[in-house]
């Protein structure tokens, strides 16, 4: 174990959830018959001392001949300028059931390996600050009596499933990350009195409403308004926005509350030519941080291999925001 504290840590939510469609669910494992990546980055509060960075790769796609989806993602945190690193590799199954009244179920697991890397040079501790002067004679920080842990580094195995029921028009599904609680190595005990990371449930829908189907040259026209609840320990937030498509342009305006207060107004902007979205993010923040947080940037990419080729006609679903 690499440290001990009894705070509960929260798991990433990517304002752009509708781009990162493995982290918001499994059971978003093949939302396309073709091949489907999605690459998304994050930039957090870079008007502050010590920034937050998140990336994340994923792959899904859909195999109709068994019901099944696969997907693989891969997801690595910096926090406190690389003073905290995290590293996630993940597979995905999810299998689709149809049920009666134009219903259909899909149910998904996560099996994945968790690495968390503390950088001790990027620390500084209590015996080290000193308000007449922080630097010593040399010129460099005062050296600190802390001893370093035997290890910095933990793995660990992380399981977590998701459901969703939806039809043409409306979806609602639900995340459980973190069912075996792992031991990440920071936290010895979480804010429910048990050890490991606390599970991270979260909920989400949408509705979708097709104003212009399109054709095999142009893409849909719609609009979903959805909402996002996470809650992990004693931490929760929301998001409820709408996202919309025109054609080729696509757009959304959310806000997040979390816990106690409003903590952001969400803005997005992009393009998506079939085979490829790109959609830019900025997240204004509405809490005590204000403008001298920077807010938070947000860029996701969604590229389909399917040669050009439209195929709404046959998913009769309103999953479009993920694709």
């Amino acid at each position: 174990m690499l440290l001990s504290l009894n705070a509960g840590g929260q798991d990433l939510v990517f304002s752009q959830f509708y781009n990162s469609p493995l982290h918001l669910n499994p059971a978003l494992a093949g939302t396309n018959d073709f091949a489907q990546f999605n690459a998304n980055y994050r930039l957090q509060w870079p008007g502050l001392s010590t920034v937050y960075e998140s990336f994340t790769l994923g792959y899904n796609q859909y195999f109709r001949n068994i019901n099944s989806g696969f997907g693989a993602s891969v997801i690595s945190d910096s926090s406190g300028d690389g003073a905290i690193q995290f590293l996630n590799v993940a597979g995905n199954y999810m299998y689709k059931l149809v049920l009666p009244g134009d219903l259909q179920l899909r149910i998904g697991l996560e099996v994945g390996f968790g690495q968390n890397r503390l950088n001790y040079n990027q620390l500084i501790f209590g015996d080290q600050i000193d308000i007449s002067s922080p630097i010593n004679a040399g010129g460099g920080l005062i050296t600190s009596n802390e001893i370093p842990p035997n290890s910095l580094n933990k793995g660990y195995l992380d399981i977590g499933t998701g459901f969703m029921v939806y039809n043409k028009s409306w979806f609602v599904g639900l995340t459980m990350k973190h069912l075996n609680t792992p031991d990440n190595g920071f936290l010895l005990t979480n804010n429910a009195g048990k050890i490991g990371l606390p599970l991270l449930i979260n909920l989400h829908g949408s509705y979708q409403y097709v104003f212009d189907i399109g054709n095999k040259q142009t893409n849909p026209s719609f609009v979903s308004p959805s909402v996002l609840l996470a809650k992990q320990g004693d931490f929760w937030q929301i998001n409820v926005g709408s996202y919309v498509q025109l054609r080729n342009f696509v757009g959304g305006v959310y806000v997040r509350h979390t816990v106690s207060h409003f903590d952001a107004l969400i803005l997005s902007a992009g393009v998506n030519l079939n085979t490829i979205k790109i959609t830019y993010s900025y997240d204004i923040t509405l809490s005590e941080l204000a403008l001298a947080s920077g807010g938070s940037h947000e860029i996701g990419i969604i590229y389909n291999l399917s040669n050009g080729k439209q195929q709404y006609s046959k998913l009769n679903d309103c999953l479009q925001l993920f694709r």
